[in-house]
Formats: C-alpha cells, structure tokens, sequence
C-alpha cells in the first residue's frame, strides 16, 4: 500500500477518463475527487484545497483555462496539469503564462499520469517547504538578536531598527501603555517628524494606536486609502503628513497589551502588503517577548542591586555561607570591620575559623527556630574574641537552603549593662546603708558608751572586763555588718558557675532583716532542699534578689508578710499558677524556656501594683516611687536574661506581688 501523496481533484466532461484518471491517482497514493465540468469547480474550490488539480482544456459552459484564469485572479495559486486531446500554440502561450505545470495529451500511458502527478506535487512541497525555511530564518534571526538584548533603551531601539530593515519602512514606532492604562508613550521611533519625540504621550481612547490596542487588532492602511479592517477618522489622522501607507499592530504579552508596534510608508514608495502585515505581527510577538524579558531582567537587577545596598551597607555583620556551612559565600562590609579581615579575604576563610561556635549556633537555629540570637563570640583577625548576638535563617536560592548569619557586636552593650549593674549596686548599697543605719549605730553607741565609762573614772578589774568584753563584740558585730556590705558591693570577677539558690538566699536575706524588724514586717522561707544547681554569676544573682526583697519590704511600710520560696519546676511539674503572671521578661518573651529549672519566688502582702503599671515595671528608668533610680527591675530583668532565665510578676491591688525568677538547671 502506497503513502499517501496528497489530494487531488480531476475536472473532465470525458467521465471514462475521469474513472480511469482517478483509479490511477488512488493507487499512486492520492486522495482523489472527481468533477464533470469547470463551473461546478468553482464552489469547492473555495471550500476544500488541493494539492493538484488535473483539468481538461476544452469543456462546455467554461473552459479548462478560463477557470485557471480565475483561480489566479483570485490568488490561488494550486498547481494545474492540463489534459487534452489536441492544443493550439496560442493555448500554450496562454497555459504557460498562467503556471501550468504539465500537459498530458490524450490519450496518453498511465503511468504517465501517475509519474507526472507525483513530480508535480513533490515538487511543490519541496518548494514549500524551502520558503518556509527561507521565511523563518530572517525570522529566527531577528529573534536571536532582539532576545539577546536585555538593556531595555537599546532593545527598544533595536526593534524599531528591525522594524525598518525588514519592511522597508520609512517611519517606525514602539509605543508602550504606561501604568495606568489611560495613555501610549513612544519608547523608541526613528523618520518621525521633528515635533513627535520619544516621550510622546497620546490617549489610548482618542487615537489610532489606542484602538488598536484595545481592540488587539492590527490596521493596515493600503495605498487607495482603504483601511482593513475598516476604521473611521484613519485617513485624516495618517494622510496629512505625506503617508500612503502604514500597519500598526498590537504588541501581545500572553493576554496583556504591552503597547502598539507602527510602521510607515511615505510618497513615492510601495505601499504594504498583507505579507508585510504578517511579518510586523511576528516581529511585535517577538519584541513582546524581548521587552518582558528585559523588564524581568532589569527588575531582577535592581532587586539585586538593592539586596547589594542593603547588605553592604547594613550596620549589622552579616555572612552568606552555603547549605553546610562549609563555605562563606558574601559577606559585608560591616563583617569585614567587625572581623579586621578585608571581604576579599572573609570569602576564602573558613566560617569556623571566624565563628568557633558555628555548630552550637546552627543546632539552636534548628531547636529554637529561625532567627533566634545566642551569644557567642567572633574570633577577629588579631584572634581577639569579640562577644557577638548571632542569628541564623534559613535563605532558599537556587534550589538549596543557604544560610544567612547576622551578628550584632554587643561589647558596647555589656559594657554599658555592667555600668549599669554596677551603678544600681551603689543605689542599692545606698538603700542598704540607710536600712542598716542603725542597726550599725547601735553598736557604735554601746562601744561609745562603754570607753566613755572606762576613761571617765577608776574601774574595779571585773568591771573593765565586761566593758570590754561589749566592747569587743560590738566591734566584731560592725566589722560582720561591713564585711556583708563589702561582699556585695564587690564587682565580680568570675563567670558563670553552678550555684546554690538556698545558700544564696542565706546570704541575702540577712541584710534586710534589721528594717524588715523595724517596720513589723515576718520573713517567711519554704525551701526545697536538695535542689539543683543553677548555672550562675553568683554576685549577679544576689544582687538580683537583694533589690526584689528590699522592693518588697519596702512595699510593706505598716507591716506584713515576706515569703521567699524555692522548688523545682519541669515539663512532669507544670506551675500551676503559670496563667496568673502578667508581665514576663525574658524566656516567654522571645523562646521557651528550658526546663526543668529551679524557682524563686518573692512575694510581699503590701498594696499591689495597679494593672496599668504592671506592663511598665521592667522599663528603665520607670517608677511610681518619689525615691530610687528606677533602673533595679530594668537591671535585674538584663541580669536574668543573661542567665538564659525569666522574671515573671503577678498582683493583685489590696492582696500583695509576687515576682517569680526561673533559671535552667546547670546541666
């Protein structure tokens, strides 16, 4: 069985040869339909296409060649192969003028037919094809060079350069919807009067290119004026400035209208033809392509450049490394001034090398989640530990999880927060002092009097001893009162180690417990024995304690109850009374506190804090009190967030406050 050659139509009034005709054709592979005269021709001609066609010279109403001739004139342009059984030389002249391609004289050998049929259709198709390739590749070329073009300027003139070049235009022009969708501008254009500029605006509802852009339909003006598809007002609008003949079609993003793509002829030059149409509308294709391509493009280049500034100039040190965090792979300047090392010389350093915590840093980012700061330290070029606050997130970029670090220098800040500690220890040696007031003038009193009595008159021997004997223990009670003073005035000079809260408290509370006597107020202790040890800047820790205690005997001038707990708390221990504590500093602020952790709590019976202040209370500098600095609560909250831990208030106004302080046992 034959491949299919393609459709045929034979047109004879010899209905014989017309079977035998089509008996051949069909077993050569053609589909074949067969027709008894040239009129009836005529109407399926404009309904099906062929091929061929195979037509007898001489048939009656209308010849072979007078319906060749009308084919013609209407473009049609399908291959003939005449038959007949006799031709004159005018009919000749006439067959070849009209692109016959064979004649058959009858009668003539089967194979005859099917060999010249063959040839005749392979021809074609080749010839088809080559003008295909011939008629894409300036088309493919043209595409190449305007989709390797991403500066939007240039591109735009590009375009109109090839809009010339390909249409032998004389005037071409881009014009782009601007963002409203109220107004075309000229990106690009070139023959243009002087006066029509790149810039030109025109409204989308009163002009030529505007309808073409709303209606996405392309205008081409012939040269008799006719307009096609018909437009009303065109002629005036193009015809007083010397044009015979212009396209403009619209420039299609998907189903966006980016703009309109023009093109004119001037006087003395052929007008366009629906070809030159065809070929616009590709090229306005192509160039809506290239120009959402240059937009992307520059969009993402101004976005990159933006994340450069940002990055770049960002106070904050930030490191790019890559999924494994193997590799630094940007790094800005602020790194850089932080480190000592230049940028060029971050990108080649191992991060561990910068960051010997790194591991410790990734490990908290994966439990605590994104974003979460730890302090750590940043080991500079002249391999000086600079303490850090350092985060890591998660950054997606091409198909993997990069990771992006951001360190904030903090020794400015723990500078200041140990000023800070250091000047709200001198308030509150100073508030210790006016308590202890006179629990150090009693003493000096009795060894007053007691010299007084020895220097004033003879003695006997047992009398100066007991003087004495008062004497020497009211000065060790003074030097006792001064050595707990200067043991907690003391700076600190060691760091964070496991500590004992009950015995911490034993040191602490004997400092308040002279005014506490002296204002009525009863020291109430329940303690958990045998707790863990908390990790801890001992100093720190008391200091802490000492301001909630002083702040809540001084919250009970007329008397009350003082009760200093301790216990354990943990994930199989919940508090629960945890709902009841309105302000938090610290752990519930920012991440969830680890447990198990040991407690302290202070709580007094005074008036309570009013709810309006409560949120207020670990502010610096905010206090309700005529006295005080009102940096103690602020300092002590620094303190415990130091310490990993949390400081938690309740209060209820008439009934007492309590504050709660949570700190993670030392593992």
């Amino acid at each position: 069985m034959n491949p299919y050659a393609g459709r045929v139509l034979v047109i004879d009034d010899d209905g014989i040869l017309r079977e035998l005709c089509a008996l051949i054709l069909r077993g050569a592979g053609f589909g074949v339909e067969t027709l008894a005269n040239a009129l009836a021709a005529q109407d399926l001609l404009e309904r099906v296409k062929f091929d061929l066609i195979i037509l007898d010279v001489f048939m009656p109403g209308l010849d072979g060649l007078s319906l060749l001739e009308r084919m013609r004139a209407q473009g049609d342009l399908t291959p003939i192969l005449l038959m007949s059984g006799h031709v004159t030389v005018q009919d000749a002249a006439r067959a070849m003028r009209l692109g016959v391609r064979g004649l058959l004289l009858k009668p003539f050998p089967p194979e005859d037919l099917r060999t010249t049929a063959l040839e005749i259709v392979g021809e074609r198709r080749m010839a088809r094809s080559q003008d295909r390739a011939a008629a894409l590749r300036p088309a493919l070329r043209v595409g190449e060079r305007l989709l390797g073009e991403l500066d939007l300027p240039r591109l735009q003139d590009q375009i109109i350069a090839t809009v010339r070049a390909e249409l032998d235009a004389d005037r071409a022009s881009l014009m782009l919807i601007e963002d409203n969708g109220d107004w075309l501008q000229i990106a690009a254009c070139s023959g243009l009067p002087e006066h029509v500029r790149v810039g030109h605006r025109t409204l989308v509802h009163d002009s030529l290119a505007g309808r073409v852009a709303l209606r996405r339909q392309p205008v081409r003006i012939m040269a008799d004026g006719e307009v096609s598809p018909p437009t009303g007002g065109v002629r005036g609008e193009l015809f007083e400035d010397e044009i015979v003949s212009a396209l403009s079609v619209p420039v299609l993003a998907g189903d966006r209208v980016l703009g309109v793509l023009n093109a004119a002829k001037v006087r003395n030059s052929p007008p366009f033809s629906e070809a030159d149409q065809e070929l616009l509308l590709l090229l306005a294709a192509q160039a809506a392509i290239a120009i959402e391509n240059a937009r992307l493009y520059s969009a993402v280049a101004q976005s990159e450049a933006r994340y450069r500034a940002l990055l770049h100039h960002a106070n904050d040190a930030v490191l790019l490394l890559d999924a494994e965090g193997q590799a630094i792979l940007d790094a800005n300047l602020a790194s850089a001034k932080l480190s000592g090392y230049s940028v060029e010389e971050l990108l080649a350093l191992a991060p561990r090398q910068l960051l010997p915590a790194l591991d410790n840093l990734l490990a908290t980012a994966q439990r605590n989640g994104q974003g979460h700061e730890i302090e750590t330290e940043l080991q500079t070029r002249q391999e000086h530990a600079t303490p850090i606050a350092a985060s890591v997130s998660m950054v997606p970029h091409a198909g993997e999880q990069l990771l992006l670090v951001i360190a904030r220098d903090t020794s400015e800040r723990q500078r200041i927060a140990k000023q800070l500690v250091q000047a709200e220890k001198l308030a509150a040696l100073g508030r210790l002092s006016a308590s202890l007031a006179h629990e150090i003038n009693n003493p000096l009193q009795a060894i007053h009097n007691s010299v007084h009595l020895l220097l004033s008159r003879p003695l006997p021997e047992e009398k100066q001893q007991t003087y004495l004997k008062m004497t020497q223990e009211e000065i060790e009670r003074l030097i006792s009162i001064v050595q707990r003073m200067l043991d907690f005035y003391r700076p600190s000079r060691d760091g964070m180690r496991p500590t004992e809260v009950n015995e911490l408290l034993d040191a602490v509370l004997p400092l308040i417990e002279s005014q506490a006597l002296e204002q009525g107020v009863r020291i109430v202790r329940k303690s958990s024995p045998r707790l863990p040890r908390v990790l801890a800047i001992s100093n720190h820790l008391k200091q802490v304690c000492f301001n909630l205690i002083f702040n809540a005997v001084e919250a009970m001038p007329e008397g009350g109850d003082l009760r200093v707990r301790t216990y354990l708390t943990s994930e199989d221990l919940p508090d629960p009374e945890e709902a009841s504590y309105g302000a938090v500093a610290g752990g519930r602020g920012s991440t969830a506190l680890e447990l198990p952790a040991v407690v302290i709590e202070i709580s007094d019976s005074g008036a309570g804090i009013a709810p309006q202040d409560l949120p207020k209370i670990f502010e610096p500098f905010y206090t309700t009190r005529t006295k005080g600095t009102g940096l103690g609560l602020a300092v002590s909250y620094s303190i415990i967030e130091q310490h990993h831990g949390e400081l938690a208030v309740r209060s209820q106004l008439g009934v007492g406050t309590t504050f709660r302080i949570r700190l993670p046992v030392a593992m």
